[in-house]
């Protein structure tokens, strides 16, 4: 006998289970996406121990004839596709006609089902194999139970995780799927207690409500955008709001949850500067695109996908995130901030005569503050918004109060901002001044830390830094941009440090932006410093005067929006 054999039916099953089927939320999603495929409009999701013991689906939709149910049990039966095309225009959930098959080969299940036109009928299964055909006199729809699921299998049963791990993964999938699904209604049962329940309502805003019960929808930013044959709709939290310390991606392509890394990144560099290094956003995204140029067939789960043209679905995520957060930023001013807003003109009247008032340069000597503070009439904005400064807290904290809305601004951050969008543009024009300092700063370096200044001192130059060789392991800078005059040699020497530590950097445009963050950083007004009154109403009057993002570079927020409402709220006087 030769050693190459056909495996029997019972393993051949138990194989495909393990690709189909690999933990309870894998059968979930497989009877979920069934009952979205038979035109549910309402399903009722039920687990018990963590999906062990019990996995209830129960639909209001078209069903299953008693042959069609039989039929279904088997390997590759579906109603989905017909031909060898159909592989390469999936336009359902399920296609493959394995999950019924699979599932009911590691578990004890039962399935109740009737269409318009036939009778009802109850089956049930164990291990694969059907045990009773009987008639069943119920409303129209399907309802499978599966029970005991790998009892058959138990070494797949101990590479299960805690209860409560596979429990929060089939919570996940159903709020997934309910919110690419609105317009149908979801109870999700846990344990004999339900979780939630959705309205099906058609609008996603009742989905997020009832699924996530502590989310404001006022921290979220709707946006859509189209090209060609592509089109995309979503919710993307505000810079600042709803961050977390782990992914928070709830992708659907073509109304299909999926993972999909070119996706995943897009998002991250759309949010590029608008959230800190680590951190992720809050994202529901919806992303239309032809269906021969998607392959959902890529696993046997089906969650993740393969684009035809993944860099033209990069650049068109991306761009679509950032000019959302872009138009954000510029209501943030406008609509949100300017209809409780009186501008008055750049000239005042004192004493029937106009007055032109100077815009000081943050920040300030502390000869600078002494002397403007005498000549305050003369160091006002340029134009005064109605806003009233009511102090600073914690000498870092700006609080400005106008209309029904408070702002807290942090100053650091803020400025920070103002000044690497500023570096950048004196950068790209070639605008950037030095100057040569009196007293040349001696500076340690290392042998290759002196080889790769040398590399990039062209880089550097740009920069307004000059510096010759000082011996085998120093330097000495001699120019540096003109804005540090008059700072501390050693806050020269701090600042010139940290380029140094990052110079190793092969992107030279990452280099040259690592650069100008150094440089805005650490030419910015200070946390700690205490500002006089004209410092804060230069710095407000930049922050809104400026269509910038509304972050430091570092991606960290620099104002606080709090509506009076909230207040009240608060102080239960609403």
């Amino acid at each position: 006998m030769g050693k190459v054999i056909i495996l029997p039916e019972e393993i051949r099953n138990k194989i495909a289970a393990g690709e189909v089927v690999e933990r309870p939320v894998s059968v979930v999603k497989e009877l979920v996406e069934n009952s979205i495929d038979a035109g549910a409009r309402r399903i009722i999701i039920e687990i018990i121990n963590a999906g062990e013991n019990l996995i209830s689906v129960t639909d209001n939709g078209e069903g299953m004839s008693k042959e069609d149910a039989i039929l279904a049990l088997n390997r590759f039966a579906t109603s989905k596709i017909k031909k060898i095309d159909d592989l390469f225009k999936i336009k359902t959930l399920g296609f493959r006609g394995e999950a019924l098959a699979s599932i009911a080969s590691v578990s004890r299940m039962e399935i109740r089902t009737k269409t318009e036109k036939d009778k009802g009928v109850f089956i049930r299964v164990e291990g694969g194999n059907i045990l009773d055909v009987l008639p069943w006199e119920g409303s129209i729809g399907t309802s499978i139970r599966v029970k005991n699921l790998f009892y058959n299998v138990p070494a797949r049963k101990k590479f299960l995780k805690t209860k409560t791990t596979e429990s929060n993964l089939i919570v996940d999938f159903v709020k997934k799927i309910a919110l690419a699904y609105p317009n149908i209604s979801f109870q999700y049962i846990d344990d004999g207690k339900t979780k939630f329940t959705t309205l099906g309502s058609g609008k996603i805003e009742d989905v997020i409500i009832e699924v996530f019960k502590n989310i404001n929808l006022d921290d979220f930013i709707e946006f859509e955008n189209t090209y060609g044959d592509y089109s995309i709709w979503g919710l993307l939290s505000k810079p600042g709001k709803l961050v977390s310390i782990k992914p928070q991606d709830f992708f659907f392509v073509n109304k299909r949850w999926v993972r999909n890394l070119s996706i995943f990144q897009a998002v991250k560099e759309g949010y590029r500067g608008r959230i800190l290094e680590g951190y992720y956003p809050f994202v529901i995204l919806f992303l239309n695109v032809p269906y021969e140029e998607v392959d959902v067939n890529v696993h046997p789960t089906k969650r993740e996908v393969k684009f035809e043209k993944e860099k033209e679905i990069f650049s068109f995520i991306e761009n679509s995130i950032k000019g959302a957060l872009k138009n954000y930023e510029k209501t943030f001013r406008t609509l949100e901030l300017d209809r409780n807003i009186n501008i008055i003109e750049e000239n005042y009247e004192t004493n029937n005569e106009k007055t032109f008032k100077e815009v000081i340069q943050l920040p300030l000597t502390s000869i600078e503050k002494s002397y403007i503070s005498e000549k305050a009439e003369k160091y006002l904005p340029k134009k005064s918004f109605g806003f009233r400064i009511v102090g600073q807290i914690f000498n870092n904290y700006v609080i400005v109060e106008t209309g029904d809305k408070l702002f807290i601004i942090d100053q650091h951050a803020a400025h920070e901002r103002i000044r690497y969008e500023r570096l950048k543009e004196e950068v790209n024009l070639g605008l950037l001044q030095n100057v040569e300092i009196i007293l040349p700063i001696i500076i340690d370096v290392s042998l290759e830390e002196k080889k790769q200044l040398e590399e990039k001192r062209g880089i550097l130059e740009k920069f307004a830094f000059s510096w010759e060789d000082f011996g085998p392991n120093r330097i000495r800078l001699i120019k540096v941009p003109y804005e540090f005059l008059n700072f501390e040699p050693v806050s020269i020497e701090n600042l010139f440090k940290e380029i140094i530590s990052g110079i190793n950097e092969k992107d030279l445009e990452v280099l040259e932006d690592k650069i100008i963050k150094s440089i805005a950083c650490h030419g910015a007004m200070r946390s700690g410093d205490i500002l006089i009154k004209e410092e804060m109403e230069a710095l407000i009057q930049m922050v809104f005067d400026n269509q910038i993002p509304i972050t430091c570079p570092h991606g960290r927020p620099y104002i606080w929006e709090i509506k009076k409402e909230e207040l009240e709220k608060y102080f239960h006087r609403k």
